[in-house]
């Protein structure tokens, strides 16, 4: 019956329509939520220019539209706060637990000196609003921007590079657990001495577990080789996240 057959085309098509438009509904809400995500890290580059004493850079390339990653830094009594960190899983709500994240990152650094103390009360935080289960790797470092010293605790997060040509490593880091376990983890708080022109490169897995079509995966030692060969270059941040990112695409890409 042709009229049947027409009418039911119309129909199919007014579904194909809705569907068309809930999509780009929901498509312009994940981007709201992006560019809201991405307003709250540091994007001002370099971001204390009357200092010649620090250069910092920071920069977030989500694998999916929202994510869960999250980095934050301040000064304050001349001693640089920052933290790194990444949520267990990807989407929306990693985005929620991200925000509330940094936030508790800045509110808990203005009243705690200790890095044992911030992110612990971080944790604390994080297990009382926990009600999905999902847990945050973070390291989180105080940097005393006179002396060089480093103190730093870390929960469950990839440890940082200190790239300083032949003695670029991996810093010492004792891992513990994610936030948003337990509420009763006592972390470990650890100590570093920077010396000047050493870079300490921070990142999340994403990084190093980005792979190849024959999912063989960049790694962190080929990432530690690859910051010991920027080091010779004596680059500044910028051009060092640029470039030590464009190794790893172009190993991704690569095509034996």
């Amino acid at each position: 019956d042709l009229s049947f057959i027409i009418m039911r085309s119309a129909k199919s098509i007014h579904e194909l329509r809705d569907a068309n438009a809930e999509k780009q509904r929901i498509d312009n809400e994940l981007m709201i939520a992006r560019n809201i995500q991405m307003d709250m890290l540091p994007k001002m580059y370099p971001p204390f220019p009357d200092r010649n004493d620090l250069d910092l850079y920071g920069s977030l390339v989500p694998a999916k539209m929202v994510g869960g990653d999250l980095y934050d830094f301040f000064i304050r009594d001349e001693k640089l706060y920052f933290s790194i960190g990444d949520v267990a899983v990807k989407g929306v709500p990693a985005s929620l637990v991200m925000a509330v994240t940094r936030s508790m990152f800045r509110s808990a650094s203005m009243i705690h000196t200790s890095p044992k103390l911030i992110v612990e009360s971080i944790n604390r935080s994080v297990c009382q609003s926990n009600d999905s289960f999902m847990f945050v790797t973070l390291f989180m470092g105080v940097l005393d921007l006179a002396t060089g010293r480093l103190l730093y605790a870390n929960a469950g997060h990839e440890p940082p590079v200190l790239v300083g040509g032949a003695h670029t490593r991996f810093l010492n880091v004792k891992s513990n657990i994610p936030l948003g376990l337990r509420a009763d983890w006592e972390y470990t708080e650890q100590k570093s001495l920077i010396d000047k022109d050493t870079t300490l490169f921070l990142y999340t897995d994403g990084y190093p577990e980005a792979e190849t079509v024959e999912r063989e995966q960049f790694g962190k030692e080929r990432m530690c080789a690859e910051a010991l060969r920027l080091s010779a270059e004596h680059l500044d941040s910028r051009t060092f996240v640029q470039k030590i990112r464009l190794a790893e695409r172009e190993f991704v890409n690569y095509i034996p």
